[in-house]
């Protein structure tokens, strides 16, 4: 999804403005391509009927916990104060044929940001996750 996103929204920018949306598309397809050889390469360890190995780095994981949020945030604000300084200081940076790029750029961090945020959920409510899963075995 780290390439899909970025592709959907270059995309619907190029076709916005008039241009031809296949670069969008076939960005956008790659990462749907990417990620379902990803997914499949984990079916086995996503639907497994094995107890999960108990965690062994717990200094790490609550590092992690308290990280996470920090990166998740920076990431996204830092990738857009360069897009907007690119538009501002670029002589042509809010150009039709910069814009698609622009917004696939600012688009970028935010799934990478997501799973973050949301691996970090998974890890602050591993224990109460870990109970249910063994209640429904």
């Amino acid at each position: 999804m780290v390439f899909a996103i970025p592709g959907a929204v270059q995309a619907a920018v190029l076709a916005a403005t008039g241009q031809n949306p296949e670069d969008g598309l076939v960005l956008a397809g790659l990462g749907l391509g990417i990620s379902v050889v990803g997914w499949l390469a984990a079916i086995g360890s996503r639907f497994t009927r094995t107890a999960p190995r108990p965690a062994e780095d717990v200094a790490r994981t609550e590092l992690y916990i308290r990280t996470g949020p920090g990166v998740a945030i920076s990431s996204v604000t830092g990738m857009l104060v360069i897009v907007v300084v690119i538009m501002v200081a670029a002589p042509q940076g809010t150009s039709p044929e910069i814009m698609p790029v622009l917004a696939a750029l600012a688009v970028f961090p935010m799934p990478i940001a997501a799973a973050l945020l949301y691996s970090g959920h998974l890890h602050r409510h591993r224990d109460r996750l870990y109970a249910n899963w063994l209640a429904r075995r």
